[in-house]
């Protein structure tokens, strides 16, 4: 997976911090709609392989499964164990009311579940490999 940003510092060991643009639902069009909350560009550590220095527009590169593996888990997960505590809460023999507890159940352990992994995960390892033309 790529990206473009540009190097706002250096932070020795080999490293630069980096400004990227965040993707927005709208497609980066705010004055519309409004509803964004977060800010648009964020600062991330990236190995510095071509040696650019602050100023220099780059392409950042990371490695693809772990940004698809932590949307899978944040994303996935908690939608997949609503369904799992319903499956169980209908297999159980529980009326209407009840699987529907029991799914929410599904979704809140589901939601505990990402928080724990969360914290374990490696971070994704942004590299910065070339420079924006």
């Amino acid at each position: 997976m790529t990206q473009n940003g540009v190097v706002t510092k250096l932070l020795g060991d080999g490293r630069a911090e980096v400004s990227v643009e965040r993707g927005t639902a709208c497609g980066g069009h705010c004055d519309g709609c409004e509803t964004c909350i977060y800010a648009s560009t964020l600062r991330i550590p990236a190995e510095n392989t071509v040696y650019a220095q602050p100023g220099d527009r780059v392409v950042l590169e990371s490695g693809t499964r772990g940004v698809m593996g932590a949307a899978m888990l944040v994303y996935l997960m908690p939608v997949l164990l609503l369904f799992v505590g319903y499956a169980a809460g209908a297999a159980s023999g529980l009326g209407q009311g009840l699987c529907v507890v029991t799914s929410l159940a599904g979704l809140v352990l589901g939601g505990a579940l990402v928080v724990f992994f969360g914290r374990r995960r490696k971070e994704i390892v942004f590299r910065i490999v070339g420079f924006q033309r």
